[in-house]
């Protein structure tokens, strides 16, 4: 991969940690408004996808092509049409609504494969997609609607969802992440029924008026991508994961927690409910192993069937505080001030 997309992908998060514009952006520069903005962004990208179609081979690379009287095809528009295939049904163009600047802007994209999650480490199902505050392995390649790919990653590179354009924020927590299997005698790590798309992206949810590389500023942008891996975050370190932390876990409607409504997110909350006892010890208990005294901290959520073993319950999640580690609408004692 070239360094330059990844650095152009956390661009937005940089800006915002340094405080500045580019170096060849004026400091006097006003940004142009959302709703002109995206009147012309939309227009565009659904010109594009009424004169291209898009093939898409065995291992979910995509290819576009405008449609002419040589090169007919069916616009992108109308989906993927795969009917004929009964092992491949049809891949409609879906789109979500996401408001940014008082404008509800519309993210169009196509689920190549969802993803069938790792089944050979997790059988949980809730456990195979990311959140916004995730990190994920991922192969992408950028398009602009002129058909010039800006830069490309063939291989997987790890990205924090939280630094990258929004767009990616909105879509992938919308797929799996597949299998992997290495092998040591050639040191190939090779994928399998991972997560693959397309998104196309009205400029505020990638760069608006940034001009990065050869973006310009208010371009829309077209992204095709394949999920392999993630990493769950504990962004706090109390021992939960920031996903169980988060409304809407799996998908894209997700917002943050904050129990005690203090300005914090519970996933950046050292002490959630805001009892003076750090949650990472409320949710802290000991057992026997032998005749040795362990500690170990519950799970937010217990996996389905224990594991005979080891010496601890891993189906039991953080109970309240009355001891109930099973009604699925039990307040949990680390979000609950009253429980000392």
């Amino acid at each position: 991969m070239k360094l330059s997309l990844r650095l152009l992908l956390l661009l937005p998060f940089i800006l915002i940690m340094v405080g500045c514009p580019p170096d060849d952006t004026p400091d006097d520069v006003v940004l142009r408004p959302y709703s002109e903005v995206y009147a012309e962004d939309i227009a565009e990208i659904e010109d594009f996808m009424n004169t291209h179609f898009m093939t898409v081979d065995g291992d979910n690379n995509v290819t576009f092509t405008e449609i002419t009287p040589s090169t007919p095809g069916t616009p992108i528009s109308d989906g993927m049409d795969n009917s004929t295939n009964q092992d491949d049904p049809a891949k409609p163009l879906k789109h979500k609504v996401i408001t940014k600047g008082g404008v509800d802007h519309k993210l169009y994209f196509i689920k190549l494969e969802e993803g069938l999650g790792n089944t050979d480490v997790d059988s949980d199902p809730n456990n195979d997609n990311p959140t916004k505050l995730d990190s994920i392995y991922a192969s992408y390649k950028g398009y602009k609607t002129d058909l010039t790919s800006f830069d490309e990653a063939s291989t997987p590179v790890w990205f924090q969802l939280e630094q990258v354009v929004q767009g990616w924020r909105e879509i992938f927590p919308d797929f799996k992440i597949g299998n992997s299997n290495y092998n040591s005698s050639t040191g190939i790590t090779t994928f399998s029924d991972f997560g693959a798309g397309v998104m196309f992206l009205p400029s505020a949810l990638g760069y608006y008026g940034q001009s990065t590389g050869s973006i310009t500023a208010y371009t829309p942008i077209i992204f095709s991508f394949k999920l392999m891996k993630l990493r769950y975050k504990d962004h706090d370190g109390d021992k939960i994961l920031s996903k169980e932390e988060y409304l809407g876990t799996g998908l894209v409607s997700g917002t943050a927690i904050d129990t005690d409504g203090d300005g914090k997110p519970d996933y950046g909350d050292y002490d959630d409910d805001n009892d003076g006892k750090l949650t990472k010890d409320e949710i802290k208990y000991t057992y026997l192993d032998g005749l040795v005294t362990k500690s170990a901290w519950y799970p937010y959520q217990g996996i389905l069937v224990d594991n005979p073993a080891t010496a601890i319950d891993e189906s039991k999640g953080i109970p309240s505080c009355a001891g109930d580690f099973s009604t699925t609408t039990r307040l949990r004692k680390h979000l609950d001030p009253s429980c000392k």
